[in-house]
């Protein structure tokens, strides 16, 4: 990609250094025993030999759930069903066009009502994949780009006999590709990010299709504002089990959002959020806040210009 320079809000910037750093600009997400959440800025990849380390703790709850009809039903007896969740996110440029990915899971899963509560805590889903600089799309050009990337998924958990599992259990093989570009919003550098796949499991766990969509603005005073949306599907070929709960069955959708605003402090930049689930099926309805840090390592050190 070439470094011409490019003017908006009265200041000059590189477009290939912006289009870099946009690999670290979309994190996310976090959730209920069967339905985890997930999103990525997946169409950058990082330049060779950069990289980033992404903390965010996330605290998910609800007292509601989605049936398989996708309508709003009140947990019995009074119940609310929590996760709590540490997230440690990698990503490393082995060269330009190849970036490694690790992303690693320590969740505290409960469920509380009138007759007592059921809790689990470990790690969860382990998850390492690779990410390739491709094509966007046949008809699109530059500034668009794109990549394909390959997700291996390995569970770190007891699935049977568990109350409140931690995962759905299975290895899962995700591949996905995604487009990006960046552009001006009234002045202020922005991005967008889609990107589409589909996930399959082994053991339990049904098949998936995902999509994600993200969008950033830089504002001022080192300051980003990004919202993300996530759509899980699954292809209706998982199991049901703990039958006591009512949000039992691997085969759940789940559509949410999340906003966040990032301030850059430095070569690193901190982050505090809200994600709220919006629509589902067999899964649960709630939301809450998360916060983060954002550590680049290698080059300049500074994920943002």
């Amino acid at each position: 990609m070439g470094a011409t320079p490019e003017m908006g809000a009265g200041r000059t910037i590189s477009i290939a250094r912006f289009c870099n750093v946009l690999a670290t600009m979309a994190l996310a997400l976090a959730g209920v025993s069967a339905a985890p959440r997930e999103g990525r800025a997946a169409a950058w990849t990082q330049p060779a030999g950069q990289g980033i380390v992404i903390i965010q703790e996330d605290r998910w709850s609800g007292t509601h759930g989605f049936n398989d009809s996708h309508d709003l039903f009140r947990f019995p007896n009074n119940g609310e069903s929590y996760v709590n969740q540490t997230n440690v996110y990698v990503e490393y440029g082995l060269t330009n066009k190849l970036t490694l990915l690790g992303n690693f899971w320590l969740n505290q899963v409960g469920y509380d009502n009138d007759f007592g509560k059921t809790e689990n805590f470990g790690f969860g889903d382990q998850e390492f994949g690779a990410r390739y600089k491709m094509r966007p799309l046949g008809f699109l050009n530059g500034p668009w780009v794109g990549s394909s990337q390959l997700l291996i998924g390995v569970p770190t958990y007891r699935v049977h006999n568990v109350s409140q599992p931690l995962g759905v259990g299975g290895v899962a093989v995700e591949l996905r590709h995604a487009i990006g570009r960046p552009y001006l919003l009234f002045g202020h550098w922005s991005y967008i990010d889609l990107s589409g796949g589909i996930r399959f499991r082994t053991g339990r766990g049904a098949d998936e299709l995902r999509f994600d969509a993200a969008h950033g603005t830089l504002l001022w005073g080192g300051f980003t504002l990004m919202e993300e949306f996530s759509q899980i599907q699954t292809l209706d070929n998982g199991v049901a089990f703990n039958v006591g709960n009512p949000i039992s069955s691997t085969n759940f959708d789940l559509t949410k959002m999340r906003f966040s605003l990032l301030k850059r402090l430095g070569p690193v930049s901190i982050q505090a959020g809200y994600e709220r689930d919006l629509a589902g099926r067999n899964t649960g309805s709630g939301g809450g806040p998360f916060v983060g840090i954002w550590i680049p390592f290698g080059g300049s050190g500074h994920w943002a210009p």
